[in-house]
């Protein structure tokens, strides 16, 4: 015995049941496999113009991965937008200006 009791409930932040539906309905039949996860960020980031904390929280939930590791991996690529709980979304469109030497040498 190792005296640790098991957990009654799940712990961490609680999932959202309309973002829940929401990224079923997203997903569709998609397999529900961690391999997949930024091709499902890409489908979220399309879908709403950003990737909000409670759709993070239930992909997360439907991947059986860690919040955490869902916004680790979304913050990481310079093209998704993760907004923290509470956050506004970013205006609808957003012109990104590319300025590294690679940009520079081919013009721009």
């Amino acid at each position: 015995m190792t005296g640790r009791r098991p957990r009654q409930r799940p712990g961490g932040r609680p999932v959202d049941p309309a973002a829940l539906t929401e990224i079923r309905a997203l997903l569709g039949e998609a397999p529900r496999s961690r391999d997949l996860l930024i091709e499902y960020l890409h489908r979220i980031q399309d879908r709403y113009g950003h990737i909000g904390a409670a759709h993070m929280t239930a992909l997360a939930r439907l991947l059986r991965l860690s919040p955490v590791e869902v916004y680790e991996v979304a913050s990481f690529y310079h093209h998704f937008d993760p907004l923290a709980e509470g956050q506004p979304p970013p205006p609808p469109l957003r012109v990104r200006v590319c300025d590294s030497i690679a940009c520079e040498l081919a013009g721009a």
